[in-house]
Formats: structure tokens, sequence, C-alpha cells
């Protein structure tokens, strides 16, 4: 996750007068951090999981979906806040908060948590491979491909293939997006899934918990921070432009999750598909693609692995360095050699075997195990005259995280019930 140039200078912002279009390209114009964590929030575990969500449940947790989108972009907002207001990342921020103790054990959590996702992340991306080369060729193209991964990730600056499949990524949102208006979802069951109302079960409760993972832990805030710091958007000046940034990113990432989502209840749910496999999964897109669905979900997915395993990876290293004080920048080389951490054990996960689908929807709600706290603290401070002086936040955005922390505390505690 290399550092980008802004192509223009964050305190120039000014959004424009004129109409959605035009304010909408401005705001494109500025390459910001929003871009770096794409790749990250809309990856294989939200799509697993909004896919599930529709094909076990229709449209019943469509207001999940919706609010998961808006809260991925407040619980990154807050992040920024803190950062920007402080000119530190989140971790610094919470250290010198709660003290070194408090917050090395809160961010081991996390670290550990984090690693699961990534393990589950490898597997996922052994039973892509399963599906495009056979069984008897995955193990080799697998480990092939992680080796890919690492040298792109850790000793690379040419980032041409990780563009390439995010790209990949984009597209397969983008046909889900499109393949709603084949599928004609029911606007009398829309109206109704957009109510929210309690989880009918305990399978119910674990894709809502997985949904709100995927999407908007307490992490969030913390990945966001980074990108932000690296950028030099650590200041005041940038808020301004780090709000209309979350804007863009969030309604990006609600459109690629309703997409996935409104196809699996319009598609799937009906037939009485269940999604244990890729090949499950991509039957949702056959009313625009046919049978070519398939491979363009595989495809996408695959892309959507490939960034997350190294871009968890690399956000991971960031924590480690903040932790252990290796470097004051996060690009050096000692740095950079932590991101072998996650993708080692990526590989772990892949020759492991297992349900990936099932694993990686199990494994998503444990985010916010650490997230929450994280939340709490954010949400307190950025709300606090005293801190944030003119920046403080306004009652929405303070209702927002009160709202974001309560839904983290939701998804945390129905996965350690579960544990249990």
């Amino acid at each position: 996750m290399a550092n980008q140039t802004p192509q223009k200078n964050v305190d120039d912002f000014q959004l424009p007068k004129g109409g959605l279009i035009k304010k909408l390209l401005y705001i494109m114009a500025f390459v910001g951090p929003a871009s770096m964590i794409c790749s990250t929030s809309m990856g294989p575990g939200t799509a697993t999981s909004c896919i599930q969500a529709g094909s076990l449940f229709g449209y019943d947790l469509l207001w999940v979906v919706v609010l998961s989108g808006i809260m991925c972009g407040g619980v990154a907002y807050i992040g920024a806040k803190v950062t920007a207001i402080s000119g530190q990342n989140v971790f610094d921020f919470i250290r010198g908060k709660i003290g070194k103790v408090a917050s090395t054990i809160l961010f081991i959590v996390v670290l550990c948590t984090w690693y699961m996702v990534i393990y589950s992340q490898g597997s996922t991306m052994r039973h892509l491979n399963d599906i495009m080369f056979g069984e008897q060729a995955a193990s080799i193209v697998y480990v092939v491909t992680i080796l890919i991964i690492a040298y792109l990730y850790v000793a690379s600056s040419n980032n041409r293939i990780i563009k390439i499949a995010s790209v990949m990524c984009t597209l397969m949102a983008i046909i889900f997006f499109i393949n709603v208006f084949f599928v004609r979802p029911d606007a009398g069951q829309l109206a109704t899934g957009i109510i929210p109302k309690l989880p009918s079960g305990v399978e119910q409760a674990v894709i809502i918990a997985g949904i709100i993972g995927g999407s908007a832990p307490g992490t969030s805030a913390l990945w966001y921070s980074y990108s932000v710091k690296n950028q030099k958007w650590d200041k005041p000046s940038a808020l301004g432009f780090i709000k209309y940034d979350q804007i863009v990113f969030a309604t990006m990432f609600t459109i690629f999750s309703l997409g996935i989502f409104l196809s699996g209840a319009a598609v799937l749910h009906p037939a009485g598909i269940q999604v244990d496999s890729a090949l499950d999964a991509a039957k949702a897109i056959e009313p625009l693609a046919g049978s070519f669905g398939t491979y363009i979900f595989v495809a996408g997915f695959w892309g959507a692995v490939f960034t997350t395993i190294g871009g968890m990876s690399t956000l991971a290293s960031y924590c480690i360095n903040s932790l252990c004080h290796i470097s004051e920048d996060n690009s050096d080389i000692k740095v950079r050699r932590l991101i072998l951490i996650g993708i080692v054990i990526s590989l772990i996960g892949g020759l492991s075997g297992g349900n990936a689908m099932n694993l990686l929807v199990n494994v998503m709600g444990l985010l916010n195990v650490g997230g929450l706290v994280i939340i709490c603290i954010l949400t307190f401070f950025t709300s606090s005259k005293k801190f944030a002086g003119e920046y403080k936040n306004k009652w929405y955005t303070t209702l927002m995280g009160i709202i974001i922390l309560a839904f983290n505390v939701y998804s945390a505690w129905t996965y350690v019930a579960r544990f249990l």
C-alpha cells in the first residue's frame, strides 16, 4: 500500500457550486485516502456476508446492508478526524489516552482478529484456485499467487498487478449492480426489508454480525487514520475534504453491497440456493451474464481476495510498527518486511482446507471485538469541546458514533457468545 501524492493540495479544497456531477468530478480530482481502503473494505468478507444474507433471508436484511454503508463512512471519518485534529494516528492517540499497557493489550487483540481474517482470506483464495485450475494444480498455483502478493507488497514499487486486481473487483461490483435492473427486485419486499427488525435466530444474527464486521468495525478508523497520516493530511484544514472523501467512499461501498445483496435476494433466495461455494454465488448474476457469470464472479472475487490479503497484511505491519517503534516511516523496508507475517498466515489458511465461504463470514464479526473499544474512545473525544474545540462533532455525528458502537457491541457479543 504505497504512499500516493495527491493530485491537488487538500488545503485548496472548496466544493464548487453547481450540480451533483460537477461536485463529484471535483471531489474525485483529489486522490483521497478512502481510495486506499476501498480494496480492503469492499472485499470478499463483505461480498460473502451480503450474498449469504440475500440468499438465506431474502430482503429481510436490506436495512442492515444500507445502514452498514452509512456506518462504514462514519467510523472512518471519526478516525480521520482524530488524526486531523491531533496530528497522531489513532493508535498513538489512544495510547496517549489510556496508557501503554492498556493500549498494547487492545491492539494485540486487534492484530489477532486481523490475522484470523487474513487466514480466512487465504482459505478463500485456495477455494477460488480449485475452481479455476482444478484441485491437482490449485496448490501450486496458490503458492505462486501468494509469492506474487509477497513480492508486490514487500519488495516491489510496481503496483500494476495490484491495480488490475482492484479493477477486477470493481468490475464484479458494477456487474452485480447492473444485474439488479435485470432481476427487478420486488418493490413491496424492498419496502418491507428496509424496516429494521430483530434477528429471527442465531444464523441471522451471525450474518448481521458478519455484515457489520466487514463494513463498520472500529478498526476501519485505524486503517483510514494510517492512510491519512501517510498522505500528510493530518491537519484540521483537511477535514472539509475528508468529509466528502468519505461520502464518496460510503456511496461506492453501499452500491457494491446492495448490488450483491439484492442479486442474492432476487435470484438465489426464490430458488432455494444456499451459498456454500463461489459457484453458488455466481448463479446470482446469471440473469445478466448467463453461464459466463461464473467466470466474472470468480475473477472479480479473486481480485478482491488478492488485494485484501496484501492490504490487510500491510495495515497489520503498520500496527506492529506502532507497537514496537521500528521506524518513523511506514514505508521503511524494516516495516514492509512485517507484511510477510500476514502473507504467511494466509498461506497456512489456504493449505489447511475447510469451507472457505462459511469461514469467511464466521470470522468477520471478530473485527468488532477490539473495534468497539476504539469507536468508544474516538466518539468520546471527537464529541469533546476540550479536545476538538471548533471541530467538535455535530449532534448527528455523535449519534452516528453511538449507533456504530451499539452495532459493534452486538456483533462482538454474537461471536463471543457463539464461541463460548
